[in-house]
């Protein structure tokens, strides 16, 4: 991104190759939102537009708050005249309710800009950070906000950023919602002159009912191959709150940030605060390009890069997990054999699920003591670990460190960590509690004993868990002014965890699941090697949860849903032919969750052929694309196409279910994304150039329910 300073016209233009952003500084001080959308080629045009829209504040030294159709505030704070919602609202120690911000200087130092605004009277500060990535069409924004008064200012709101779109038109809001075993629901609505909230206040979650993103198109006409999109990201996993308002003349503003109803937090003397991270950006080619924008900036700048090998672009291995065919019932022989059949398959990493600690039987008992059932595992977990590593295949371990059931060891000693009122029966969900990770000491603990079992387990890789919202919003010892910023503290505290076994441990892989999908957020993705897209693995219910997911996530790093469960998944109870669950572990990062111990040989050979196929395609499909060709909320199939990222190679996976006589006449589909005048060959033998495949398209048979196609295609 370039960013440039025009002294003359007082105005920033960051710009990259298909996407400008433009704010200016008002003669008053304040500092103004000019232009967001396709990228300004000509300065002369930046500069024009920057002279008219600060123009009435040049003529009149401010504007008529009564009929304002201009102002803009980048940092609203309730100043006169703008009424939008506001990223930052404050009490005085003196009572006053508001901020007016003046720029007083600013710096750029690569791909960042720093802008520094002060309060005309108050001694209060706020750093405005703007950060570009390389040439993608993306902004990243936050806060840094500095009391230097001698008394505690109350902040009621803290946002990270304010996005306007062109007013004037009709805006559609897209957004991805549902609940547990149903994440990533698209929905689509129409703004009209009122605010439009999508918020999470669960604070263990950031995902469980909201997603922290939002998608912005005019008149509702863009698809996935075309019209331009405004979209945007929060980097936080806890409550947030994204505010789309469309106020009178269709002004439309979207406000991201921490959720005020769980996020109050005072601000003591000499103390500085950092908001969440924002990411926004603008395309013209629909919400394909929003994906692709969303995969490169994962692949080439966020996701983990370990130490020894660069954890982003290396493959991921293919997983075992014990929780399917073995739920609690996990112990030192059945690991050893499960890790025996395991190396048999080619399976490359085995994954004890729950259920190893003193107790845990089942999930009444043992939640939050840390070490292996002497037991059920008389050796300890080092000896599990040890058999993996001779057999070449890697070991990992499931904990869930922010629970406690009250009948463990952890709770009889430390009753006061739990989150919860005094006056308040506390309230058990799946027979646990919620530790108080706002605490530091707790915090501190977790980091210890996590590091002993990374390192006496000799783990590869770890799957954190985290299985129930808060109910009893409460910290009972804690100062009156700290009990209402428990969500921050607690989300803040999390994140410093999962930085420190980043730090500590680069090479560990990480799992990242919360009941699922609760934490598929952009705050975990820097830090998280996969993600449970769900806990629900019924490959049917997959049709949709996949589309949704794969719109702003590497589907490399896909988890939990789409593994190679039982035929019948306790969800539906519907029989699924094994193919059909094979191709959907090819789409993600593939695990298996059959009891390999009492599988047919039949199904042993499947798996062990479809993990040699999956190898072999794995550079294709981990390192690509994902183009969505058909929608299963429209048609009773579901059409994936994965290109690779240097376009020469491509797989399409189609799924169908409740298929009916009239749907067997189906269109020839058209791929997306390919080399037009390369020719690719498919492993069928079939020969067709990129541009026939994009305009001519292939033809499918799909017949009745569970019915899969895998095609497999590359350059000539």
């Amino acid at each position: 991104m370039n960013i440039a300073w025009n002294a003359e016209k007082k105005y920033f233009h960051l710009k990259t190759g298909e996407m400008s952003y433009l704010m200016g500084v008002a003669p008053d001080g304040r500092l103004l939102h000019l232009y967001w959308g396709k990228t300004l080629a000509c300065e002369e045009s930046a500069g024009e537009i920057a002279a008219e829209l600060l123009m009435p504040y040049r003529q009149s030294g401010g504007v008529d708050s009564k009929n304002d159709f201009t102002t803009r505030c980048e940092i609203s704070a309730m100043e006169p005249g703008d009424y939008s919602d506001p990223l930052l609202k404050c009490v005085h120690p003196d009572g006053v309710r508001s901020l007016r911000l003046r720029c007083r200087s600013h710096r750029i130092e690569g791909e960042e800009l720093t802008i520094v605004l002060r309060d005309e009277v108050y001694p209060f500060e706020v750093e405005a950070h703007y950060r570009g990535w390389a040439d993608l069409p993306l902004v990243t924004r936050w806060l840094v906000i500095r009391n230097e008064a001698e008394e505690s200012v109350r902040m009621e709101a803290l946002k990270s950023a304010a996005w306007y779109v062109p007013s004037g038109a009709d805006w559609r809001l897209t957004h991805l919602s549902g609940n547990w075993g149903s994440e990533y629901t698209r929905n689509e609505l129409m703004l009209t002159q009122a605010r439009t909230v999508l918020q999470n206040n669960r604070v263990t979650p950031s995902t469980a009912q909201q997603m922290p993103f939002f998608a912005l198109d005019r008149e509702g006409k863009t698809t996935e191959e075309a019209g331009e999109l405004y979209f945007g990201v929060l980097h936080w996993s806890g409550d947030f709150s994204i505010t789309a308002e469309s106020q009178y003349g269709k002004r439309v503003s979207v406000t991201c940030g921490l959720n005020d109803l769980t996020g109050n937090y005072l601000l003591r003397p000499g103390e500085t605060f950092t908001t969440p991270r924002c990411t926004a950006g603008f395309v013209q080619r629909g919400f394909e390009r929003m994906s692709e924008v969303f995969y490169d900036w994962q692949f080439d700048h966020l996701m983990p890069r370990g130490k020894k090998s660069d954890k982003a672009h290396a493959p991921r291995p293919v997983i075992y997990n014990s929780w399917y065919p073995f739920l609690f019932d996990v112990n030192e022989e059945n690991c050893l054999a499960m890790a025996d059949r395991c190396a048999d398959l080619g399976v490359e990493l085995f994954v004890i699920d729950d259920g190893w600690m003193p107790g845990r039987v089942n999930d009444r008992a043992g939640l939050g003591d840390w070490t292996a059932d002497p037991k059920r595992f008389p050796h300890g977990m080092r000896a599990i670990a040890d058999r993996c590593h001779e057999k070449g295949i890697l070991f990992g371990l499931w904990v869930e460190p922010e629970m406690v059931n009250p009948d463990s060891d952890l709770y009889r000693a430390h009753p006061d960590w739990i989150i919860g009122d005094p006056t308040r029966e506390h309230t058990l969900q799946r027979h646990q509690l919620v530790l108080n990770l706002a605490r530091d000491d707790v915090r501190d603990w977790a980091i210890a004993w996590l590091d002993r079992v990374v390192e006496d387990y000799r783990l590869d890789y770890l799957k954190w868990d985290m299985n129930r919202y808060v109910t009893e919003n409460g910290w009972p010892d804690a100062a009156m002014e700290d009990k209402e910023s428990l969500s921050i503290r607690y989300t803040r505290n999390l994140l410093r965890i999962w930085e420190h076994l980043n730090e500590k441990y680069p090479d560990l892989l990480l799992e990242n699941c919360a009941s699922g999908g609760g934490r598929s957020d952009f705050g975990m993705v820097p830090l998280a090697d996969r993600i449970n897209r769900s806990d629900n693995a019924d490959p049917v219910d997959i049709m949709v949860i996949h589309e949704g997911f794969s719109m702003l996530f590497v589907p490399k790093t896909a988890g939990g849903a789409g593994n190679i469960a039982p035929a019948r998944h306790h969800i539906h109870n519907r029989p699924t032919p094994l193919d059909f669950r094979i191709h959907w572990g090819m789409t993600g990062s593939m695990s298996i969750g059959i009891n390999i111990l009492t599988a047919t040989e039949e199904e042993m050979a499947a798996l062990k052929k479809a993990i040699a196929e999956y190898k072999r395609l794995r550079g294709d499909l981990q390192d690509a694309y994902v183009y969505r060709i058909a929608s299963a909320r429209e048609h009773p199939y579901a059409l994936f196409e994965y290109v690779r990222r240097d376009r020469k190679a491509f797989t399409l996976f189609a799924f169908a279910h409740g298929m009916r006589n009239w749907d067997l006449m189906l269109p020839r589909f058209r791929m997306r994304g390919l080399i037009p005048d390369a020719v690719y060959v498919c492993e069928d033998g079939r020969r067709m150039t990129g541009e026939a495949l994009m305009q001519f398209g292939l033809p499918l048979s799909l017949k009745g329910d569970c019915d899969s196609v895998m095609s497999v295609w590359h350059e000539a």
